[in-house]
């Protein structure tokens, strides 16, 4: 897997853990409650999207795979409307939570066809 696009599904699991997973998680230990700080979202999104132009520099064209970047624009989008826009929690939740997943499945995408392109040679 091209570390790039790696970085790329972690973060993206990283904003869902951080979404969905963190009221569970200051359950558990409430000295977590720092991670509920919107400036960690908005450094999630920011790395996010730092991981994903430097994972799209090695993509296909965009006119050969023009999915593969919708689904990793609107993923970013996404992302940093539930980390800036004034919302209700679960909304901001549902934003992020499909952010992510496409996202992810972007990099994904890219990491197949990248282990396909290996498996031909």
């Amino acid at each position: 897997m091209r570390s790039s696009d790696a970085a790329g599904i972690g973060l993206s699991a990283l904003c869902l853990v951080h979404c969905l997973g963190l009221p569970v998680l200051i359950a558990i230990s409430p000295a977590l409650v720092w991670m509920e700080d919107e400036r960690v979202h908005i450094l999630l999104a920011i790395s996010a999207f730092a991981a994903t132009v430097i994972a799209a520099s090695g993509w296909p064209g965009v006119t050969r795979k023009p999915l593969m970047y919708l689904a990793a624009l609107s993923g970013l989008a996404l992302l940093f409307a539930g980390a800036l826009v004034e919302m209700s929690e679960v909304q901001e939740r549902v934003i992020t939570t499909i952010g992510a997943v496409f996202l992810a499945s972007a990099h994904l995408n890219s990491w197949m066809r990248t282990r396909a392109r290996h498996a031909e040679h």
